[in-house]
């Protein structure tokens, strides 16, 4: 059973944070985002896979190992110097699945 957090902190034992709800800023993966998940997420869903900090997800079912990536890529405009959503899609999940080996 999961308990409903208070992201001010009054009545829980989480710690306190600037913002009472989440902020687009908190999915820019800086330290909002870390702060967001250190602080909120991984005490709530403490376990032993989510400890890993992983980008990815390895499955070992009865067949060849499969690896995923669930991150998703929102950026406006779409494309912006130096690149576009296109290539930091790919880009991301290569990076992700290649780290856990797929």
């Amino acid at each position: 059973m999961l308990q409903k957090i208070n992201l001010q902190g009054e009545n829980c034992a989480s710690p306190k944070v600037p913002y009472d709800t989440i902020q687009l800023s908190h999915g820019s993966g800086g330290l909002l985002s870390q702060k967001l998940i250190n602080e909120i997420i991984k005490p709530a869903f403490d376990n032993s896979y989510l400890d890993k900090m992983d980008d990815h997800a390895v499955l070992n079912l009865d067949r060849p190992r499969i690896a995923f990536s669930t991150d998703s890529y929102v950026v406006d405009p779409i494309f912006f110097p130096g690149g576009d959503i296109g290539r930091l899609a790919v880009h991301g999940t290569v990076n992700d699945l290649s780290t856990g080996g797929g």
